[in-house]
């Protein structure tokens, strides 16, 4: 299933997308509308990773794509853990 490690990290961002996109019905309060760039990005983001056969062939452009891949899932934990000490009404 994983041929090389970016399509874990692709599987990641996936699973990410879908937990961040399920965020409404479970904490509504946390959720904003600028999160829906953050899923789309996510989910665009994880389906490229995924199929790298295709698209990315070169070392440095993927090792890249790992940093920034690290660097938007710290971002997203970081919004909802402060969101969630003050949530606005």
């Amino acid at each position: 299933m994983f041929k090389n490690p970016l399509n874990l990290i692709g599987t990641i961002l996936i699973i990410a997308a879908l937990a961040l996109s399920a965020m409404p019905f479970v904490r509504p309060n946390l959720f904003r509308r600028q999160d829906i760039v953050l899923i789309i990005v996510f989910f665009i983001a994880g389906f490229i990773l995924y199929f790298t056969d295709r698209w990315y062939g070169k070392e440095l452009i993927q090792f890249n794509l790992i940093l920034l891949t690290i660097s938007a899932i710290f971002y997203t934990v970081e919004s909802i853990r402060l969101r969630s000490k003050n949530p606005q009404q």
